[in-house]
């Protein structure tokens, strides 16, 4: 949920570099809207932090910078720190270590959902967010959807769009204004490559050390990568973030203009149905490329699969199931780039998008082992998603156990991102025992307009499925799926995922049906446990 906010440009925050040291400040801006604990933040003096001073490596002395060899009266008397916490701040001192309450790796929906939980509970909070992107914390599922329908090219600046209903949002859960101040400081473009456990230690990619007391890793994923002879990354490109989509959109706003995408997935055939309904008048040609079936085939079974397939199809994407794109290289006489599938076909194309999934980002601890779900992927937690003592989970990179399915997950969606965020910065900064996960999540897209779905659960194609479909009009000689109700059932006929396919604003009625755990005996049961009336 975006809150409404005073709108501020991008030069709000000042960044200057000064040799190695990196400055941050930020104009006052007054916040309209309540339930925001960003709102308790505003207007505090700034905080000018030095973070990036000097190189230093976990394992590595500090060279004194002067030359003077003769130990000061000081040096005579100093004595050899006596404690643990005596030792730590001769150490911060040497090394010109800040020290943080909390620091949060990562700069997504998790880690801003983290801080929101943070603020509201702790008044005496000091928070580190450190991001690889240059953007802050933002949604990313308009990246696929709305922020494509905007019909203004401009969008790539504002990040503005209207929602399902019609509403204005912006991109950015807060304006730039809610950070770099005395309580919230933001790091961007910088790497945590290592994390130091027992030290309760963060090591940046320039070498800055950082303390926390308390730490959140919501790092997410990294688009996987293709290699192919053309190693042009201006027109072969992953699509994951807020600039993905400027130089994507910079390809197609003109039009006249042909693009590939490889994947059949929920980003790919987003991106896909996005470009084309909303940029076809523009001469924009889209081929769709995935070695499935169908789109959507790890959700959707097969039947429906194949249907919402062919609804893209007939939207005007030329989709190739059952392909493999073999090769792309530059073709040196027109400047475009050459596509050749495994089954021999070739086509010439202006941009390749590879959409093939990503992969958890579990690179930032180098220096303590954490566990990794060796089926999932992912750093393991407990109930409380904690890793360790005082380091927390979230997002798409936690593995948790599902207590309602009894299984161990890793989720890849935007409401998960939320509500496991919002779960450990609560957890992070309670006075109170920590709180389980014991949340479902659930997921939703929009292909085309005959294609949309809200899902909660596991629903896996793979499962086995009992459908219930509104029935047709009487003048419709064939099936057609408009509107119905998907359950996916274990091996003990327990309904575990359920998918409302053009029926929403069911989720809590499928969540309540997941956690009676009820063994179903005749599935004609489930014909009304869901009804088709509008909830929207």
């Amino acid at each position: 949920m975006i809150r409404n906010l005073t709108k501020l440009t991008k030069s709000a925050i000042l960044n200057k570099t000064i040799g190695n040291r990196f400055y941050q400040s930020s104009s006052k801006g007054s916040f309209s809207g309540n339930g925001n604990a960003f709102k308790s933040i505003v207007g505090v003096s700034v905080g000018v932090s030095a973070l990036f001073a000097g190189c230093v490596f976990l394992d590595q002395e500090k060279v004194p910078e002067s030359t003077n060899t003769t130990p000061s009266v000081d040096e005579k008397k100093s004595q050899p720190p006596k404690t643990k916490e005596d030792y730590q701040k001769k150490m911060d001192d040497e090394y010109d270590i800040e020290q943080f309450k909390y620091v949060i790796i990562g700069g997504g929906t998790a880690a801003y959902h983290a801080i929101d939980k943070i603020l509201e509970n702790d008044k005496e909070a000091t928070i580190l967010l450190i991001s690889k992107e240059y953007e802050v914390p933002y949604q990313r599922p308009p990246l696929t959807k709305s922020l494509w329908a905007t019909k203004d090219d401009n969008v790539v600046n504002t990040l503005d769009f209207s929602d399902w209903s019609g509403k204005k949002q912006n991109l950015l859960y807060e304006q730039e204004s809610a950070y770099g101040n005395e309580i919230l400081q933001f790091i961007r473009t910088k790497k945590v490559i290592d994390l130091h456990i027992d030290e309760k230690l963060v090591l940046l990619n320039d070498g800055k050390l950082i303390r926390y007391d308390k730490c959140l890793i919501a790092t997410g994923g990294e688009p996987r990568q293709l290699k192919f002879t053309s190693t042009n990354d201006k027109k072969i490109s992953t699509y994951r973030t807020v600039e993905d989509f400027r130089k994507l959109y910079e390809v197609v706003k003109d039009g006249g203009k042909h693009v590939t995408v490889l994947g059949g997935g929920f980003l790919g055939s987003e991106l896909t149905c996005a470009i084309n309904s909303n940029f076809q008048d523009k001469n924009i040609k889209i081929d769709q490329v995935f070695p499935e079936s169908g789109v959507l085939s790890t959700l959707f079974p097969d039947y429906l699969s194949k249907y919402a397939t062919e609804e893209i199809i007939k939207s005007g994407v030329n989709v190739h199931t059952g392909t493999l794109i073999k090769d792309v290289v530059d073709n040196t006489e027109n400047g475009r780039l050459t596509v050749t599938l495994n089954n021999g076909k070739t086509f010439e194309t202006d941009h390749v998008v590879v959409a093939a999934g990503i992969i958890p980002n579990t690179n930032v601890v180098k220096s303590t082992t954490l566990e990794i779900d060796p089926i999932n992927g992912g750093y393991v937690v407990n109930p409380e998603l904690q890793a360790r003592t005082d380091l927390y989970v979230a997002g798409d990179v936690a593995s948790y156990y599902d207590f309602s399915l009894g299984v161990r997950r890793r989720v890849e969606h935007h409401d998960h991102a939320r509500a496991t965020g919002e779960m450990a910065g609560s957890n992070m900064s309670t006075k109170n025992t920590p709180a389980p996960y014991t949340y479902q999540p659930f997921f939703w897209s929009d292909l085309t307009p005959g294609v949309g779905f809200e899902a909660v659960g596991n629903t896996s194609s793979k499962l086995k499925t009992f459908s219930v479909w509104e029935k047709p009009s009487s003048d419709e000689t064939k099936q057609s799926y408009t509107k119905g109700n998907i359950y996916y059932l274990n091996d003990n006929n327990t309904v575990v995922g359920v998918l409302c396919y053009g029926n929403y604003g069911k989720m809590d009625t499928a969540r309540d049906l997941i956690l009676k755990r009820r063994t179903i005996e005749d599935l004609n049961q489930l014909q009304h446990a869901i009804d088709f009336d509008e909830h929207h």
